[in-house]
């Protein structure tokens, strides 16, 4: 081989490196662009997930035994993101705003809307006509979030008191006739206790969400105030599931019987108030997946 073939084969030895080296930067190149490209495009999937739709997943994942141990973690967090819903996550139907839907003579004075159910959770919204108190009711072993989307309500909500009265001999006669009147009627058949008031002040939209447990403020009754309101709320486990040893979880009601002090009553279970009744709207937000 002459000197020159020899300068030319070297010459394309280093071609065909420099080429093949330029064109591997280039595909790593293209790869991390690629890749920039995928983490920009999972980021903003990420960033353009409904709230409702992470709340919802959120609240699954809050009240799934497997992590019956982090409820305390989970719950604060998913209060957090309640506290930043508005209607418009919600779709809520701005019709059910309008004072004159509510003075139809046929409608409800509530409006219920499921969001979501199944055995673990309950989502809904709750309507209110102006003025219209929702009663006084519990939650039976249950955890609840009650978030204000539209208008202003008044909560008042109970806690269980372990209070034993007293009865003095002066009005003890008094009692015990007034105890056998309720015995005749049936009532010893319903719940009387004390109860603690916990709660008692106003909420709107810009509020943060009231927390219920099975032990604090399980009770409550809610009233719109002024004009038509509207509540988003989470339940856990729903009403109508079973508790294990008693049976399902029915919804009561009750009424203050007595006013012990400032602060502490006595509740004396109802039947279902006949002003109290609902009908359906469909729910209007995101698809929960």
């Amino acid at each position: 081989m002459t000197f020159p073939d020899s300068i030319a084969l070297l010459s394309c030895r280093l071609f065909s490196k420099v080429f093949t080296r330029r064109n591997l930067l280039c595909a790593r190149a293209g790869n991390l662009h690629m890749d920039s490209k995928d983490e920009a495009r999972s980021t903003m999937e990420i960033v353009n997930i409904p709230p409702i739709v992470t709340t919802y997943r959120h609240a699954l994942r809050t009240f799934d035994e497997k992590h019956k141990k982090d409820i305390s973690t989970n719950l604060t967090k998913l209060k957090s993101l309640m506290d930043s819903l508005k209607a418009d996550d919600l779709g809520f139907d701005q019709k059910l705003n309008d004072p004159a839907t509510w003075r139809r003579p046929s409608k409800a004075p509530c409006t219920y809307i499921e969001v979501f159910q199944n055995s673990l959770v309950n989502m809904s919204i709750f309507v209110l006509k102006p003025g219209f108190k929702m009663p006084l009711h519990d939650h039976p072993h249950m955890h609840g979030l009650l978030k204000v989307i539209t208008g202003e309500v008044r909560i008042r909500s109970f806690t269980e008191y372990p209070l034993k009265e007293a009865v003095s001999v002066i009005d003890f006669a008094a009692r015990a006739k007034h105890e056998a009147a309720r015995i005749a009627q049936g009532f010893h058949k319903r719940r009387r206790f004390f109860a603690e008031i916990t709660q008692d002040h106003v909420c709107k939209d810009s509020s943060q969400t009231c927390v219920l447990t099975p032990t604090v403020s399980n009770y409550h009754e809610i009233e719109a105030l002024g004009v038509p309101a509207a509540f988003f709320d989470i339940l856990s486990p729903p009403y109508d599931t079973l508790i294990e040893g008693i049976g399902p979880r029915r919804c009561r009601y009750y009424y203050v019987a007595n006013e012990v002090s400032t602060n502490v009553v006595e509740l004396q279970e109802s039947s279902v108030p006949e002003c109290f009744y609902c009908d359906q709207a469909p729910y209007l937000g995101p698809l929960l997946v």
